[in-house]
């Protein structure tokens, strides 16, 4: 009869978000061109306090869906969506670190002085970005 040692717990990290999409999740660069399925967005600095606004989540805009699925992942809250940072590839050697927000018209937020000239460099920003202010648990 053989003994096996007891091993150790392995503690596993629940990742809610699974389902997304990388470039959502920041783990692949987002296309700026709209015929690439790129996304509208307005450029903000990154130190800008989000804009108040009322939720208008009844939109017929073609984000108006992922405007809600942004809002619930939000904690039924408009506007940027907590640990949700993307690279965004600008033009062709250039990447913006950008914010996800609960808006069917601009879902995305592009940070002005957050541009990179190697996506790399701009998803270790995303990453200490999202470190910082990490998604809410979905329950």
């Amino acid at each position: 009869m053989s003994k096996r040692a007891k091993s150790a717990e392995v503690p596993l990290k629940r990742d809610d978000t699974w389902w997304l999409h990388p470039a959502l999740r920041g783990q692949q660069s987002l296309p700026m061109a709209a015929g690439a399925g790129g996304m509208p967005h307005r450029w903000v600095k990154s130190d800008d306090p989000p804009e108040k606004a009322e939720p208008s989540l009844e939109d017929d805009s073609p984000y108006a869906d992922f405007a809600k699925i942004l809002y619930r992942l939000n904690g039924s809250r408009p506007g940027p969506v907590r640990g949700f940072y993307v690279i965004v590839g600008v033009e062709p050697g250039r990447y913006a670190v950008g914010q996800l927000c609960a808006d069917p018209v601009t879902p995305v937020r592009l940070f002005e002085d957050l541009v990179f000239d190697n996506e790399p460099a701009a998803r270790d920003k995303a990453a200490a970005l999202r470190a910082a202010s990490p998604p809410l648990a979905l329950s």
